[in-house]
């Protein structure tokens, strides 16, 4: 079916659905008048329903409703967060209602795979996010909100360059491959990165193998699951948000003086066998007011703006119901240039439409377009030349034109202002149909189709600079489309029997896709020209393209038991069949089963019911598969390319691809262990896990001898073991007028490399990691500095790198194997990894009158980080830069527990810039992520003029950090450690929200 068939199919549907109203005529009718009331105050919106009926009707701006009804009916009044009340009519034509707090709000009611539980009766590892996170935080993805609030959950915000996602994992690293979790939104898998947080109703985090095996394939690393807004009966609500902030970077490059770099390169000049450069007169030049410019801090820009619009509909009767929403979001880079920055609309339609007493037709759809501009050339190469140049250099000549000093033949800041733009307008449809058909009580069959289609058109022109070494006009285009469809099919069953809760699920489901993307570019002298004019081929054109598609035919079944509300059993089983494989190894089967003991309902349990109202034990034991692996692995493959010369002629050469037909799915073997535990009435609740998870048949290419003639074909080799636990309390408090509202969470992982059939597999090149048997994925391998050398007699005694000799003030290596001599092969260890240890996240709300305050702490207790290059070097790579502060506390004969070794520069430098530990940082940190304060206007200001509620607020974004990472970088950093990279940002902002 094509799309432009399925569209026909959906539309069809959805108004043929609404189309089907009917009436249901009732004998002895009245006319019935009343209020809703809840703590002394009028209920807006709450849902009047006559009960086994369809009429109902919502209470007004005054809490008011009327309706017709039978003089024998019972009305239903629900309204989220309070207590459903039924109230019989007996023959009344007025009738007040009070409403009272529900003890299980939504907060209680969590979204697992294919449904929902009550939090009470979860046996798996499950957490559910407040979409009050959310609220009042002006970021570009819902990621940077959630950071924090969830143990487990861990999420890096490497960068804030604009349209750049945070990284995520859930519960630590359990392969070689890719360790994301399956993110699925209104039952399609998506991206968070062009979802409006606005539209988000609940977002779930599902852990261990009980909560995630239902969803089998790609499951191994957690699942995030989140559901969008849906409308309720009543009429039209209408809510407009409004953020504008401005954002700034939370740390850069800490440059050192002209002056004091002037006086140290001098002295880097002698211990080096050099030259000296300044003379006294050029330093007190600099000191009195010469030429002193960081070169990275002219890159940027001041209070780059960012804001957000946000217009929601929520509505229906007792048959429609819909929410619409319109959002608009505008980052602008924090880099100098022609409006460079990020753009994204969103649209939103969600319908439910109850077609028949019982059957209802829902629809989720989406669509989100983002433009992002930015400079033609890598961020990397910007910012590393920049953070090469010394102060001593102005980057703007006097007479407008850009520098080029000695040493560089480009200029980080005309790359942004002239050196032309690079865009991508993306575009995603993303769509669900599904129906639920209640045969008979208890008995429920549900069917859906789904979308998702991403298009990207991406087209750069890059403008040469005469001179420099940015030589050449480059015109490039490139188009990619994907496209997934997801179909369900289920079957669900409940029934109480006394004291038996019984539940069942069994269901089909299938996922395909395919994309496709083509690329071409050509080098130009007149970059005016587009990329597609004149020939397609010859030597300055380059095209290029591919395509690719999978599919995974699955069957899954639940069974869920409760006795009592003490005992409680799950059993979840799927089996999926992936095209990844070949026949014969395309079927993976994973189960799982976890129970629960709610050990406070008890009669045992007595008084003590008093002191702990609450104390719930649950264990959880299954298998769930990876196989997110490159497609066609399986098979060979053949490419061509012009490899061989006859004459002045060169021919296309075919180059076949190692291949393993015996692959098959990486599986997990995750086990949890869990207490939840109520206290002080259940204002106090604590959460505790400790898991294990054990992941066999890794898919990785192992090291195979030369002679073999091809590439390491991919096969079942590894294994590698995850352990960890996770700690979260919550605390609710009232004092006095001053609701309080408390919550800790702090949790860890740490995996090991089990199996690796022996080998050790050594990736990297200035920043080196290793694979090895006994220790954590991607270990640093360098070698362990063992402080300086402080004098001649130490030098004489070694141990030495092997070909240097090395002098006092130098850094001194530990001899691993005793032999004087320091080389790669006998003296590396492992010396930590860059992966977070103890993520923990605390936060503190307060409620007082119409005034509401909140704060958002997050951090890591243990992260290590390689930095290299010029981000840490003094005058590194035989540069004349960069000199940092901390450089300044070095090694002299006067000054020998110095920080930091003698200055050197060029192959004097030899021994210090080995890699080694002396180069890896303490990265952990504490941040304040977010601060808000607001206030919500009285009623009687705003409900005159039609305003249900209204409420502004100043919010802050990364204002804080505290770190002990040196020279000015982020502590979250997750690139190869050179520094070369876009800055995390610190945002202020203001907002107003109003209902009507």
């Amino acid at each position: 079916m094509t799309c432009r068939h399925y569209l026909v199919v959906v539309f069809a549907l959805v108004f043929f659905t609404f189309g089907g109203n009917l009436l249901y005529a009732q004998t002895q009718p009245i006319v019935v008048k009343g209020s809703v009331m809840a703590d002394g105050e009028p209920v807006i919106g709450a849902t009047v329903m006559v009960k086994d009926l369809l009429t109902g009707t919502a209470t007004d701006i005054d809490g008011n409703f009327t309706l017709e009804a039978p003089s024998n009916a019972t009305l239903v009044i629900s309204y989220i967060g309070y207590e459903t009340v039924e109230v019989a009519i007996n023959g009344r034509n007025s009738i007040t209602v009070e409403l009272t707090a529900d003890t299980f709000t939504l907060d209680d009611i969590v979204v697992v795979g294919y449904g929902v539980q009550r939090k009470v009766n979860l046996t798996g590892a499950v957490a559910s996010v407040s979409t009050r996170e959310l609220e009042g935080k002006l970021v570009s993805n819902a990621l940077e909100a959630l950071q924090g609030t969830t143990p487990g959950l861990i999420i890096q915000q490497g960068s804030s360059n604009p349209g750049s996602p945070p990284s995520i994992n859930i519960r630590g690293l359990n392969t070689m491959n890719n360790n994301d979790p399956l993110i699925i939104i209104d039952g399609i898998e998506g991206s968070m990165a062009n979802l409006n947080p606005a539209d988000i109703e609940n977002i779930s985090i599902l852990k261990d193998a009980s909560s995630t095996a239902i969803y089998g394939s790609r499951a191994s690393n957690g699942v995030v699951l989140i559901t969008t807004k849906k409308g309720a009966s009543g009429k039209a609500k209408f809510n407009y948000e409004y953020m504008i902030g401005y954002q700034n970077p939370t740390s850069l490059p800490e440059i050192a003086d002209s002056w004091i770099y002037a006086e140290l390169y001098n002295e880097a000049a002698v211990n080096s066998g050099r030259t000296t450069k300044f003379t006294a007169e050029d330093i007190a030049g600099f000191r009195n007011g010469g030429t002193n410019v960081n070169w990275v801090r002219e890159l940027y820009k001041t209070n780059s703006p960012q804001s957000s619009h946000n217009l929601s509909m929520a509505g229906g009767n007792d048959q429609l119901s819909y929410f619409a929403s319109l959002g608009y979001l505008d980052q602008n880079s924090m880099f100098k240039g022609p409006d460079y920055g990020y753009n994204r609309y969103n649209a939103r339609l969600n319908v439910s439409h109850k077609a028949t007493k019982d059957l209802t037709i829902y629809l989720t759809s989406q669509f989100a377009r983002n433009d992002i501009k930015e400079h033609a050339y890598w961020t990397e190469w910007i910012i590393e030349q920049a953070n090469r140049m010394p102060p001593i250099y102005p980057i703007m000549k006097e007479d407008g034109s850009y520098n080029y000093p000695s040493g560089s033949n480009s200029n980080g800041l005309q790359r942004l202002m002239d050196g032309g733009y690079r865009s991508n307008a993306n575009d995603e449809l993303l769509g669900t149909v599904r129906a639920e058909w209640d045969i008979f009580k208890g008995f429920k069959l549900t069917g859906s189709v789904g979308g998702r289609i991403w298009n990207n058109n991406m087209r750069e022109k890059r403008i040469a600079f005469e001179g420099t070494g940015d030589a050449e006009n480059k015109l490039t285009a490139q188009f990619y489309r994907s496209k997934n469809i997801t179909t369900n099919l289920m079957a669900s069953y409940n029934t109480q029997i006394g004291k038996h809760s019984i539940e069942g699920l069994a269901g089909f489901a299938y996922e395909g896709f395919n994309d496709f993307q083509f690329t071409t570019s050509r080098i130009t002298e007149d970059s005016k020209f587009d990329v597609f004019v004149g020939e397609q081929s010859g030597d300055d054109i380059r095209n290029s393209g591919g395509a690719g598609d999978w599919s995974i035919y699955s069957g899954f079944a639940r069974a869920s038991y409760n006795y009592d509300q003490k005992y409680l059993l799950e059993f979840n089983i799927r089996n999926d069949y992936s095209s990844y494989f070949a026949k014969g190894n395309r079927s993976g089967l994973f189960p799982s089963l976890s129970a629960g003991w709610r050990i406070s309902e008890e009669e045992f349990w007595g008084d003590a019911a008093n002191y702990v109202p609450s104390l719930k034990l649950r264990g959880s034991w299954g298998l769930v598969g990876n196989n997110r692996i490159g497609a066609y692995q399986y098979m060979r493959t053949v490419s061509t390319t012009n490899g061989i010369s006859f004459g002045d002629n060169v021919v296309e050469t075919a180059y076949f691809s190692s291949a393993n037909p015996d692959i098959k799915w990486e599986t997990t073997r995750m086990a949890n262990i869990g207490v939840d535990l109520g206290l002080l009435n259940n204002s106090l609740n604590v959460t505790f896990d400790l898991f294990n998870n054990r992941t066999d048949n890794i898919l990785v290419n192992l090291p195979v001898p030369g002679l073999f003639g091809f590439s390491a074909p991919i096969q079942n080799a590894s294994v590698v073991e995850t352990k960890g636990w996770e700690l979260s309390v919550n605390y609710r408090l009232t004092t006095g007028a001053v609701s309080h509202n408390i919550s800790g969470n702090i949790s860890d992982s740490f995996n090991e490399v089990i199996d690796n059939k022996g080998t050790e597999i050594i990736g990297g090149y200035d920043v080196q990691t290793i694979i090895k048997e006994g220790y954590p994925l991607f270990s640093y391998y360098a070698y362990r500095a063992d402080g300086f050398f402080q004098n001649e007699e130490e030098v004489a005694k070694g141990p030495h790198l092997e070909g240097i000799t090395p002098k006092p003030g130098d850094i001194r290596y530990l001899d691993k194997n005793g032999d004087g001599i320091i080389n790669p092969d006998n003296d590396r260890f492992i010396v930590g990894n860059d992966f977070p240890r103890y993520t923990f996240g605390f936060s503190y709300g307060l409620e007082f009158k119409n005034f509401y305050f909140s704060m958002l702490w997050q951090g890591v207790g243990k992260r290590s980080k390689w930095m290299r290059g010029e981000s840490v070097e003094a005058f590194h790579n035989n540069n004349e830069g960069p000199l940092h502060v901390f450089h300044i506390d070095r090694w002299t004969p006067t000054n020998t527990d110095a920080t930091y070794p003698r200055l050197t520069m060029g192959s004097e430098s030899a021994n210090n810039a080995a890699k080694s530990d002396f180069w890896i940082q303490d990265a952990s940190y504490l941040r304040l992520k977010n601060a808000q304060i607001g206030y919500v206007l009285p009623k009687k200001w705003v409900n005159p003029v039609g305003i249900e509620n209204m409420r502004l607020f100043v919010s802050a974004q990364n204002p804080l950090t505290f770190t002990k990472m040196k020279g000015g970088y982020d502590p979250e950093y997750t690139a190869d450690g050179s520094g070369r990279a876009y800055p995390v940002s610190s945002t202020y902002s203001f907002g107003l929200n109003i209902n009507f």
